[in-house]
């Protein structure tokens, strides 16, 4: 087994907040990206409050502790974004190896344009999206308005994700995957439930439980 260390990233708390995520991502300035592209300005400044707020003397300890680990990065809806944003940005500095690097996130918003991505989808060869049936979150904002675009590659479960039962679409984006999901038919439920847990309070929880019998209509 390979030896691993991990970072990870806390997601969206409450719709409320989801809700300004996406109005300002579809709505504010976009900043240019030190790899490449632009990205929203506020996922931009959510990342770099943590990185500057501690996580890089963190990261940095950790990094020539553990040097030749693989890193893994993973996050859920804005920790996705965030964790999509490290993973290059960690790359382009080159304060680690990018094949060494693992990111995987979990109902991941458009972070942005087709230049991020492409330069993305070059740094970091071993990136997965995993997005749960019709997750809203993955399709805002829409493909292609101003320009926003995913990286890849996208793991894809249309169903509720008790089995292994899923496509993988390696191109930054594809009819094959959620890109197909009709916009009236997307949905907050299944951004809240991911591999049968109701993730807000599970990890509340401490990670323990069973958290996916809260309401099992209406957005919650």
């Amino acid at each position: 087994m390979n030896q691993y260390y991990n970072t990870d990233f806390r997601g969206t708390i409450g719709e409320k907040q989801l809700l300004l995520e996406s109005e300002v991502t579809l709505f504010d300035e976009r900043t240019v990206w030190v790899a490449g592209g632009t990205v929203s300005t506020y996922f931009n400044n959510a990342f770099f409050s943590v990185w500057n707020g501690g996580m890089k003397d963190d990261f940095l300890t950790l990094a020539n502790k553990y040097k030749g680990y693989e890193l893994w990065i993973v996050g859920h809806s804005l920790g996705g974004a965030m964790a999509s944003l490290a993973a290059s940005y960690i790359e382009n500095k080159k304060l680690y190896d990018g094949n060494l690097i693992k990111l995987v996130t979990f109902g991941q918003p458009r972070i942005g344009d087709k230049a991020f991505a492409k330069a993305h989808d070059a740094q970091i060869p071993y990136s997965f999206r995993v997005v749960h049936a019709h997750d809203i979150v993955p399709q805002s904002p829409l493909k292609g308005f101003r320009n926003y675009w995913h990286h890849k590659s996208e793991v894809w479960y249309n169903n509720n994700m008790t089995t292994a039962d899923y496509v993988e679409c390696d191109a930054d984006e594809s009819e094959k995957c959620s890109d197909q999901v009709p916009i009236l038919e997307l949905t907050f439920y299944d951004h809240h439930r991911y591999y049968n847990v109701y993730i807000s309070e599970w990890g509340a929880a401490g990670c323990t439980g069973n958290p996916a019998n809260p309401p099992t209509t209406g957005s919650k």
